[in-house]
This record gives structure tokens, C-alpha cells and sequence, in this order.
């Protein structure tokens, strides 16, 4: 498990390489005046890490837009922690686009679980559309511990980019409500090529994803990145399931 867990990440790094390195080039030739371009690069870089895993069947989504990703808790734990790493790296090498991100805002108890309650209320009405019967999976408790690592770490990631740099750009020059919205926009915008080209589920996916979008923007609005990663993570932790019999 933890030699596929290796071999896996390697795999995926490797695919990603040549379109990293160009994201990467393309970022160090900007300016570092232009904030809003290099927030978008950070973006599209991150959609290409996302949307890439759907080829290399690290995750699979079906109609009822239920998340099936690896069975290997130990590969999902490794894919959870690579992101937080690029958090922190991120934090330590850009440090003025890091100066964008609210991770508190209020009460940090009520924040954070206010972004729980809003991920649960965002997955538990889909968890039980999907009627997905745990106790048939095999070994769903053990996989579930590795899931929640990725779940949170890799939306870690993403609430920094959308809710962080994004959001926080955007607050500089339109209403904090604007910003919320304009960021839930964006980030389901940026589904539609996974929606419609890469698994042609089409509009539930773009229709979700704003759902999310606008919860995480507004609870960011209000408490912070790390209660709107609660939103998140939440969220797709409570519709995924292990790819075994997707």
C-alpha cells in the first residue's frame, strides 16, 4: 500500500511536469505588479493539478456527482500532505500575495464550525440522494481517515488560491459581498472544463460547484480561510467514496 501510495504521487508528478513548467516560467516572466494575473496563473495551474487526475484515475465522478477517488488511503494522505507542503511554500515564497489571505476573521471556534455545518449542509442532502451504503465497501473506515487528510489539505490548497488570493484581491477594489460572489463565479466557472469535456456530466457539476463556491465565499467573507476550507473539505469528504465498484 504505501509503495503504490509512492509510486502513484511519482506518477502523477511526472504527467504533470511539462504543463507545471511552463505555468511556473510563465509566473517568474510576470511582473510581480501584476497581481491579478499572477493570482490567475496560480489558478490554472491548480485547475491543471485537479483536472489531470481524472485521466490518471485518481478520481472518478458519476451522475449523482458521487466522488469516487483511489482506494489507497495511504496515496490520498500523501496527495493531502503534498498540498499543505505547497500551502506552506506558498506562504514562505509569496509572501506578498500571502499577505492577502485572511485565515481568521471573528471567533474561531464559531468560524470553524459554522464551515462544517455549511459543508454539511451542502453534502449530507447528497450522500443521502446517492444512497451510498458504506457497510458494503470494503475497508471505508480505514480509507476514510486517508480521504479526510486529502479532503482538507487539498482544499487547503484551494481555499488559499480562490478564497485567499482571489477573494482578497478582489476585496481591494469591489465590496466584500461582491468579492464572495464573484469568487464562487469563478471557481465554478473554472469546473466547466472538467464538467463538460473531461467526464461530460455537464451543468449538475457547474450547478454544485457554484453552490460550494458561494458557500465557501460567504463563510470566508465572514470567518476566514480556514473556516471556509471546513466548508469544503466537509463537503466532499461527505460525498466521496473509494473508486472500488465505480
Amino acid at each position: 500500500m504505501i509503495a503504490e501510495g509512492f509510486t502513484v504521487l511519482l506518477d502523477y508528478a511526472m504527467y504533470l511536469m511539462p504543463g507545471l513548467a511552463l505555468f511556473g516560467l510563465w509566473f517568474a516572466l510576470t511582473p510581480r505588479t501584476q497581481t491579478g494575473l499572477r493570482i490567475l496563473i496560480l489558478v490554472l495551474a491548480f485547475v491543471l493539478m485537479r483536472d489531470v487526475m481524472t485521466p490518471l484515475r485518481m478520481w472518478s465522478l458519476n451522475g449523482e456527482l458521487q466522488i469516487g477517488f483511489l482506494a489507497n488511503p495511504f496515496a490520498l494522505a500523501l496527495l493531502g500532505g503534498s498540498s499543505l507542503l505547497l500551502v506552506a511554500l506558498i506562504a514562505r515564497l509569496l509572501p506578498d500575495l500571502w499577505q492577502l489571505v485572511v485565515l481568521f476573521k471573528g471567533n474561531r471556534l464559531i468560524g470553524a464550525l459554522v464551515g462544517i455545518v455549511a459543508g454539511c449542509l451542502i453534502g449530507v442532502p447528497l450522500r443521502l440522494y446517492q444512497g451510498a451504503e458504506v457497510a458494503a465497501i470494503p475497508d471505508y473506515w480505514s480509507w476514510l481517515l486517508g480521504m479526510a487528510v486529502l479532503a482538507y489539505g487539498a482544499n487547503a490548497l484551494e481555499e488559499v488560491l480562490f478564497r485567499g488570493f482571489l477573494q482578497g484581491f478582489l476585496e481591494q477594489h469591489v465590496s466584500a459581498l461582491r468579492a464572495a460572489l464573484l469568487s464562487a463565479l469563478t471557481f465554478s466557472a473554472l469546473h466547466a472544463f472538467l464538467a463538460l469535456s473531461v467526464t461530460q456530466l455537464g451543468w449538475p457539476i457547474l450547478l454544485f460547484t457554484l453552490i460550494e463556491g458561494l458557500a465557501c465565499g460567504l463563510v470566508r467573507m465572514r470567518y476566514g480561510v480556514v473556516a471556509s476550507t471546513a466548508t469544503h473539505g466537509t463537503a466532499i469528504l461527505l460525498i466521496a467514496v473509494p473508486m472500488v465498484g465505480l
